[in-house]
């Protein structure tokens, strides 16, 4: 833990580097890139509503873009933690290397109703419905912006894409020529780093190679012990931009990666006599390829055809996994007279797994292979022009494993001016069925009974259905001048065939010896509700050097269960229901920028998790040309829990401070 003289020796460190920075001054500095008027974040154009660049003023959905510039004056060093900076995200640390992160409810460590994707590839793991947050170790400087949609995205995106939609898109080779050296340690890295170098082969074929280092050590226990959840994982890639001609682009990517990490989760290791071992180590291994080829025909049609081969491989003392997924997707944008704009697709995508078994966690069938055919079409129609549109279009995905569904959605997006937006959406999403849900058994514990031992299962049902999603949304924007913009949101979300975990009638079982009695607790669809609020976004640039954000997120759930099941409580309970945030930046002069964001979340009754406020503070010097230097520090008032301990314990969310270099040449 941190003492009160170590965030006093922090405090002063920025202080003197504030004022070293300020005797620098006069040396020949960087030019400042964080007062981006408003206008021009309005008129930013995104790509994760239609599937198409358009501008973010008339994007009929609850969208928030992290930009590079908000990425590089955010403290953040990890993915996860840049998504508390959007409104009505849910992130919640359990430890060193694991979020809980979603949106509108339903919080959980898998998530299963909020889709991510980098660069169109997606990472959301089909086997358990949920994103490994540790394994998206990105180099953070080559991100162009992050995309992050509240509310379904299925017509566009499938399945799965529920309560929302983060869409991660990197920056092209050739914005990314030279080199890139960046270093930081500090109180929880004692060092890592990343090296990046692109260049060109003539005048249309550009490359980059990277490589990302990253050393975490163990927060707290509980208790105060330590946590056992350092982890370490490093990333090598390439990606390659090929325009042989205007009409034409090629897109490459491959990476791969290898890292451990702790965790001091127990997991049953003998019935008989009863005994616990503890996780400890676990290696991910894995990596990918993806080729995209993009084409641009005289009439100004388009398509575009993606392949991606993706690989993981888990191995720990409690189990393994092996996963492969080969994606091919197709899409074809067209216009029909001045007022249509038509797009459609078609994907396959295979999925190969395998789960050996073990007394604490097996799979029925241990082996799987699935196949996922889907196909999307929709419509845009400018009913009056740059005032009125209209999107209507539908998903249809038939899953070998969850049979078959369609995702429809209805936006209509209203410009009354120049400086005003309004848009409504009425959309269908549908979280499939999984392997875990389908087939899963996890021996929880065990325990000795006057009669003999005993053991807790939780069970997959071979009948478990897709859960269901039909979502009411109505957005505005104003943008009242050069300084003001304002973004407010709110939703009605209705859900159908929610899955729990309700406990079911004791058995006794002969495997694995010795015969012992079950208490069960069987995956089901019995569970229904309603989930509503909204978001509320201010953007106010008070000087030309001082912008301030801030935000208001509320969520209330109401779900039900004719059974009366009590995992109903235990949802509505594991996600903030008030969120706030403020978030400012003030250049002092051309060489120092300083920065700070206030996160405020309110308690977790389930997991008996208080509310807790977050401060975390950056300090940032471009006194030198093509170096930058930064201390930073987060969660700086005071160690907190973020989170419960399903499925795994958590740990103490500590303050941290860290100095980094990034130096380009």
């Amino acid at each position: 833990m941190f003492g009160s003289g170590q965030v006093l020796k922090t405090m002063s460190a920025l202080a003197m580097l504030a004022a070293f920075a300020s005797i620098l001054q006069g040396q020949e500095s960087a030019p400042d890139l964080t007062t981006v008027s408003l206008e021009s974040l309005m008129n930013m154009k995104v790509s994760s509503v239609s599937r198409r660049d358009e501008e973010l003023r008339s994007s009929a959905a609850a969208i928030h873009v992290i930009t590079q510039e908000d990425i590089r004056r955010s403290g953040a060093t990890d993915i996860a933690d840049l998504l508390r900076m959007v409104p009505g995200m849910d992130v919640a640390r359990k430890d060193s290397s694991t979020w809980a992160i979603s949106t509108r409810g339903f919080t959980a460590e898998y998530a299963t109703k909020l889709l991510v994707m980098v660069d169109g590839r997606t990472v959301y793991d089909p086997t358990f419905s949920g994103v490994s947050w540790h394994l998206q170790n990105l180099v953070l400087e080559d991100i162009d912006r992050i995309e992050v949609i509240r509310g379904p995205g299925a017509t566009m995106w499938g399945a799965n894409a529920v309560n929302g939609v983060i869409s991660i898109k990197t920056k092209r080779a050739a914005d990314t020529q030279g080199g890139l050296l960046v270093a930081d340690a500090g109180t929880n890295s004692p060092g890592e780093g990343t090296i990046r170098f692109g260049s060109s082969i003539g005048s249309h074929l550009f490359y980059r190679l990277y490589s990302r280092q990253t050393t975490r050590l163990a927060f707290d226990s509980p208790t105060g012990g330590p946590g056992g959840d350092a982890w370490n994982l490093t990333t090598v890639g390439t990606r390659l931009d090929w325009d042989p001609s205007k009409s034409n682009s090629v897109v490459f990517e491959s990476e791969a990666r290898r890292g451990v990490r702790g965790a001091r989760q127990n997991f049953l290791t003998s019935i008989s006599p009863i005994t616990f071992g503890t996780v400890g180590l676990r290696s991910d291994e894995g990596g990918f390829a993806m080729a995209r080829w993009s084409h641009i025909f005289k009439d100004k049609s388009s398509l575009t055809v993606q392949v991606y081969h993706d690989i993981l491989h888990l191995k720990g003392n409690n189990g393994a996994k092996d996963l492969k997924i080969n994606d091919f997707d197709f899409q074809h944008n067209f216009k029909i007279g001045g007022r249509n704009n038509v797009m459609w697709g078609v994907g396959k995508r295979d999925i190969n797994d395998s789960f050996p078994t073990t007394l604490a966690f097996g799979m029925t069938p241990a082996q799987s292979h699935t196949d996922l055919n889907s196909a999307f079409v929709q419509d845009e129609i400018s009913i009056v022009q740059d005032k009125v549109s209209l999107s209507i279009g539908s998903k249809f995905e038939d899953s070998s494993l969850a049979g078959g569904n369609f995702q429809p959605s209805i936006r209509i997006s209203w410009l009354p001016n120049a400086r005003q937006a309004i848009w409504v959406a009425v959309s269908r999403g549908v979280h499939s069925a999984s392997r875990v849900e389908r087939g899963m058994r996890v021996n929880f514990t065990a325990f000795e009974t006057g009669s003999g031992p005993a053991a807790v299962d939780l069970l997959g049902q071979p009948g478990t259905r897709s859960e269901g999603l039909v979502a009411y949304e109505m957005g505005y924007r104003y943008q009242a001048n050069r300084k003001l913009w304002l973004d407010a949101t709110t939703f009605y979300n209705v859900y159908d065939h929610l899955s729990t975990d309700p406990p079911g009638a004791p058995y006794f079982a002969t495997d694995p010896a010795p015969p012992h009695l079950v208490l069960p607790l069987f995956f089901q669809n019995n569970s229904k509700g309603e989930a509503y609020g909204g978001e509320t976004s201010i953007n106010y640039q008070l000087l030309r050097s001082l912008r301030v954000e801030s935000s208001y997120s509320l969520l209330l759930m109401q779900l039900h269960s004719p059974t009366g099941d009590t995992s109903d409580s235990n949802i509505e309970g594991q996600t903030s229901r008030h969120q706030v945030r403020f978030e400012s930046t003030y250049n002092v002069g051309k060489s120092l920028e300083l920065s700070g964001q206030v996160h405020f979340a309110s308690s977790l009754p389930y997991f008996a998790v208080p509310s807790y406020t977050r401060v975390d503070l950056k300090a940032t010097w471009k006194g030198f040309e093509n170096v930058e230097l930064s201390v930073a520090g987060q969660n700086l008032l005071s160690p907190h829990f973020e989170f419960g301990d399903i499925p795994a314990p958590s740990n103490v969310t500590s303050r941290q401070i860290y100095a980094k270099v990034a130096w380009k040449f």
